[in-house]
């Protein structure tokens, strides 16, 4: 298999081109995101070269569909099957998975395991008035670029608003989950509001997200206070810890895996340990095609590892090749699984 890779350094942008390797081989160094954002600022040509880098980067996405990344898939389904034949239901571990994926595309089925999708590119707001509006569609990312050169990344299916940008630089996530990078300015609070809930920062990176019945936030690094207005309850948060919080319920804070809960931002997910049911909420999250668990047993079944976030044929492939699951089509479409 052979895929062209555009030479980037002939169009004068070698920078551009080592940016965006970096930061995809590197999605969660704050470091790292810290000095790309000054190579933005230093010439407003390197956005545009960026971007430019950006989509021939992103192209190599579009080898999920060619044949050999199929035949890999098929290969590795095979093999799964044939370890399950020599051992009794084995926990699924993605990450072997992957791994033996890796091996069998070789090389072009590396590089779309290791791209983020054409969709993640960056959107870059070069000036910012109240009222902005931000969304992303189902299974789709965008990472915004503030005026203040503060970065909110928004994960699947979310609403993000500025509703003020002046002395304070305030934002309202309606629906879904975003992370934010943001620039140090002590006169110019930075204040994210979250079903009623805002997370004030001065310089610091964190994640929000809203669900039904339930919202959290996660803290990288620096320091955030949580406050509910409605309630006069505040809490300051430390780096590696999650505010989590249920409808009726109180707040709840904890030490938290920040990295694995974040890693929607490089198009993966990380489970540890958790309820199959659990995963599947999480998978249809980023897919139109929905699945649905028709079975206690199933949805009960613990299982770990990192997976490609809107792969769910490769995702129910492995179940079945496992036996954890046995798949069916329901009458709307959905992908069921039942007891194997």
């Amino acid at each position: 298999m052979r895929h062209t890779v555009p030479n980037l350094a002939s169009s004068g942008e070698p920078d551009a081109a080592e940016w965006v390797a970096r930061l995809q081989n590197r999605p969660n160094d704050l470091g790292l995101r810290r000095d790309f954002d000054s190579w933005l600022k230093a010439d407003p040509a390197n956005k545009d070269a960026y971007a430019s880098a950006w989509d021939a980067w992103a192209r190599l996405g579009a080898l999920s569909d060619e044949p050999e990344i199929l035949a890999a898939r098929a290969r590795l389904k095979a093999e799964l099957a044939a370890d399950q034949r020599r051992r009794a239901r084995p926990q699924v571990r993605w990450a072997a998975a992957v791994a033996a994926l890796v091996t069998a595309g070789g090389f072009g089925t590396a590089l779309w395991l290791a791209t983020a999708p054409s969709d993640h590119a960056p959107a870059v707001a070069p000036a910012q008035t109240a009222q902005a509006v931000y969304r992303t569609g189902v299974g789709e990312q965008k990472t915004i670029t503030l005026a203040d050169g503060s970065v909110a990344t928004l994960s699947t299916d979310s609403v993000l608003r500025v509703t003020e940008w002046g002395a304070r630089r305030a934002l309202t996530l309606d629906r879904g989950e975003a992370f934010f990078q943001v620039a140090k300015n002590p006169q110019r609070p930075f204040v994210v509001t979250a079903d009623g809930r805002t997370v004030t920062a001065l310089g610091t990176a964190f994640n929000v997200r809203v669900d039904p019945g339930k919202w959290s936030v996660s803290l990288l690094e620096g320091k955030i206070r949580v406050a509910d207005p409605a309630a006069h309850n505040s809490v300051d948060l430390l780096p590696g810890s999650r505010l989590e919080q249920q409808a009726g319920s109180t707040w709840a804070v904890a030490a938290a895996d920040v990295a694995a809960l974040t890693s929607w931002r490089d198009g993966s997910l990380t489970f540890d340990d958790q309820p199959l049911a659990e995963i599947v909420g999480e998978l249809n999250r980023y897919s139109v095609r929905k699945i649905r668990i028709d079975s206690p047993r199933v949805a009960a079944t613990p299982m770990s590892g990192r997976f490609k976030t809107g792969d769910v044929s490769g995702f129910v492939d492995a179940l079945s090749a496992y036996g954890a699951a046995k798949v069916k089509t329901g009458q709307s479409g959905e992908i069921v699984l039942v007891s194997p």
